[in-house]
């Protein structure tokens, strides 16, 4: 899928965020050694910075895709509220902040070696009063007609009431605006009538009132039924390292992008903002899901809460240097070889991607620097070369020409390989199969 005509449409998409904002805030520094005082570590603060959270990281997110973000939420008149101004104003947010006594949210992260000590978290948590409550639903009032759809960000933190929540899904009806809720399960009942929810999977089993479980192909289905019926919104799941699958008008699962995953902090923020503008864009579901999905898989890749931007997304979505044809694999093999890397092949048909098979490929990635896979020039290759290089697993493909299959192993001469249905045993030589 080419995204760059995709992205070329978010600019200047006006989305509406409402919901809980607040400052995060990051102390980093050494930690080395424990306290005399109380076994304790020390840590030797040597900088700290603050960034956008919640549903204004959502809003940096829509701002840093080339969207237009108007935000609405609870900011107090004090130093975090005034540096949370200052941040919203240098992200290109336009912020309509709604003031009801409280201090600014601000969740304190004390961090050494890049490892999360502890988190503080300044809040108060009571549900806005009906005052605040009918400024809140004003200011949305006032953006609804220019916005192109709509994003209740819920974290819990009281600027989210039953009746607002209800009153903004019927308000964006009215003026033909989609809803896009990044939910919380304890405020399922607030959902109901939303057009899109956008759960990780502890969230969406407390949705659909189901106790823990391994999220199978049958749980997932069973799950985003159950959303579906009880709050009749679209579900797109966010499943961590087995991608997304979404529930709705059409059904299918996405493999994650994510080839590092340092820190998920934000993830579900740059989610919901991605796949708000893609649809307020014309995108179609799946095409909306996988841009959602591939910024997800950036942002995990770094550190702390993190926005991405058009630039990073082209660079992972269109990345042709992975496809490569058996020549320049080939070539590329023999540097390798000559650095002394250690080099898996994996080859097969690919028609799905079942968890067997992916457990077997990152078997074979224990043991190697590098994994190639060949795949056979059939219809539908592209689509499964994509599949496989969505894999943190898989490096490069190769679409092969039917009977070249042990010829290019002789040639990669891999230190472990992968068979799946397409060569035989037969065709393949000693040195693939050592």
């Amino acid at each position: 899928m080419r995204i760059k005509p995709l992205l070329d449409r978010f600019h200047g998409r006006k989305i509406l965020v409402i919901g809980d904002v607040f400052v995060d805030e990051y102390l980093n520094g050494d930690c080395s050694r424990l306290s005399p005082e109380a076994p304790v570590p020390i840590l030797r603060v040597t900088s700290s910075f603050q960034v956008l959270g919640g549903a204004a990281n959502t809003a940096a997110n829509v701002a840093s895709l080339g969207g237009s973000p108007v935000l609405i939420g609870l900011v107090g008149e004090d130093e975090a509220g005034r540096a949370f101004r200052a941040a919203a104003s240098e992200a290109g947010i336009a912020l309509r902040p709604i003031t009801d006594g409280r201090p600014t949210t601000r969740k304190t992260r004390l961090v050494g070696q890049r490892q999360q000590l502890i988190r503080l978290d300044f809040e108060e948590t009571r549900y806005v009063d009906a005052a605040a409550e009918a400024a809140l639903l004003a200011a949305a009032a006032a953006e609804m007609d220019s916005a192109e759809a709509v994003v209740i960000s819920d974290y819990a933190k009281g600027c989210l009431t039953e009746n607002l929540c209800r009153q903004l899904i019927e308000m964006a009806h009215l003026a033909g605006k989609r809803v896009i809720i990044d939910p919380r399960p304890q405020h399922g009942a607030f959902y109901r009538g939303g057009d899109f929810l956008t759960p990780n999977w502890k969230e969406a089993l407390g949705l659909a009132g189901m106790p823990e479980k391994p999220a199978d192909p049958d749980a997932i289905a069973a799950v985003g039924a159950a959303i579906r019926n009880r709050l009749g919104a679209e579900v797109l799941l966010t499943l961590g390292p087995q991608g997304m699958a979404f529930q709705g008008e059409e059904s299918f699962s996405l493999p994650t992008v994510a080839r590092e995953v340092f820190d998920v902090s934000g993830a579900g923020d740059t989610v919901v903002a991605a796949f708000a503008l893609a649809l307020a864009s014309g995108c179609a579901r799946r095409e909306a899901a996988f841009l959602a999905n591939l910024a997800a898989g950036i942002v995990v890749g770094k550190f702390g809460t993190a926005t991405v931007t058009r630039e990073e997304m082209l660079k992972a979505g269109e990345e042709p240097s992975r496809l490569l044809r058996t020549e320049e694999v080939l070539a590329l093999a023999r540097r390798w070889k000559a650095k002394g890397r250690r080099i898996g092949l994996v080859l097969g048909d690919f028609p799905v991607l079942e968890p067997a098979a992916i457990g077997r490929i990152e078997e074979v990635r224990k043991g190697v620097e590098i994994i190639v896979a060949g795949i056979p020039d059939e219809p539908g290759a592209k689509d499964r070369a994509g599949m496989l290089l969505a894999l943190r697993s898989v490096d490069y493909v190769c679409v092969l020409e039917k009977g070249k299959e042990a010829a290019f192993a002789i040639g990669i001469s891999p230190d472990r390989i992968a068979e799946f249905p397409m060569a035989t045993e037969a065709q393949m030589p000693a040195a693939a199969t050592a």
